[in-house]
């Protein structure tokens, strides 16, 4: 166990401790260790015997302890949870938004519920509870519990504990965008996986050029052309010349209604005419571009349009 720091006297003091505390790698992906190491660094740091997080949930509305370090223990501990029902005073104080400053926690109006269930049993004099918000958003409490005689908190210790909270916001959202970076990895992967293991031809085609952008295996089997062969040719050009088929009958006619469906012929590389369905609609991509998907259907027989 690291020997705690000295007390924080004065500007100079915390500037050194912030200093220390944020050279913590507290940007990793694993968000149980990173908070596990702000509340230790803390209360090693202030040499204070209990800090702690908590997490606010909505159903019903109450604060779960996710992390409780104690210094003297050098201890983690977690499970305890205030329900709001019990507390309205002090969850209405942290509505507000404002750090819940109690030098006496005893007779600190917000805080004075938690006595005898509380206070009495861990043996607390004195605390700073530092709201976390995340997006303008109340999502937890940072709580910093003096043992023993109660004192009252120095300005140093005050501010301090704002900005550990803002840490450990910052934190929530590291974590919040790499979790976001992973579902858009796997939506990604799962878009290309289902492209790629289609069963029926896949072209993409520039909207407005009708240039060929990518082409799934399927695509590269139907019309016998590797995938660097079909990428840049006009899509006009993969159908028969007798054909007639105008691009913009791959369109969906409008927002919401049914992709279109047409039917059509295309010839491979050898020559071979063969008859398709052709299901296709526009895609609108960021800064307006639009591409077209063509998803090309082989059928075994082409129907006579005069046959009843």
């Amino acid at each position: 166990m690291l020997p705690p720091s000295r007390p924080l006297a004065n500007s100079l003091d915390l500037q050194g401790a912030f200093a220390q505390l944020s050279r913590g790698n507290f940007s990793s992906a694993n968000l149980d260790n990173c908070l596990r190491q702000l509340t230790a660094a803390t209360g090693r740091i202030l040499n204070i015997e209990r800090v702690s997080l908590w997490g606010l949930t909505s159903q019903p509305e109450s604060l779960e302890c996710i992390d409780l370090y104690e210094l003297s223990r050098n201890r983690h501990s977690l499970g305890v949870t205030l329900q709001a029902l019990r507390y309205p005073e002090y969850f209405r104080a942290l509505e507000r938004g404002e750090p819940i400053v109690a030098d006496d926690a005893m007779k600190h109006p917000s805080t004075q519920a938690f006595a005898e269930d509380y206070l009495l049993m861990n043996g607390i004099s004195a605390l700073i509870n530092s709201p976390i918000h995340v997006n303008g958003e109340l999502q937890g409490v940072l709580s910093i519990e003096r043992v023993g005689p109660h004192s009252a908190w120095t300005s140093v210790e005050r501010l301090f504990a704002h900005a550990v909270a803002n840490l450990v916001s910052l934190a929530l959202v590291q974590h919040q965008m790499l979790l976001m970076e992973e579902d858009l990895r796997d939506a990604n992967s799962l878009r290309l996986a289902l492209f790629a293991g289609a069963r029926d031809a896949i072209l993409i085609s520039d909207a407005s050029t009708g240039h060929i952008l990518d082409a799934n295996p399927q695509a590269e089997k139907l019309f016998g052309r590797q995938l660097q062969q079909l990428l840049g040719l006009l899509q006009s050009e993969l159908h028969a010349a007798s054909d007639g088929l105008d691009p913009s009958q791959l369109l969906t006619p409008a927002q919401g209604s049914r992709a279109a469906v047409v039917r059509s012929t295309v010839v491979n590389r050898d020559g071979k005419i063969i008859p398709v369905e052709i299901i296709g609609h526009e895609i609108q991509l960021e800064k307006g571009r639009k591409i077209v998907q063509g998803v090309f259907r082989p059928l075994t027989v082409l129907e006579d349009p005069t046959e009843s």
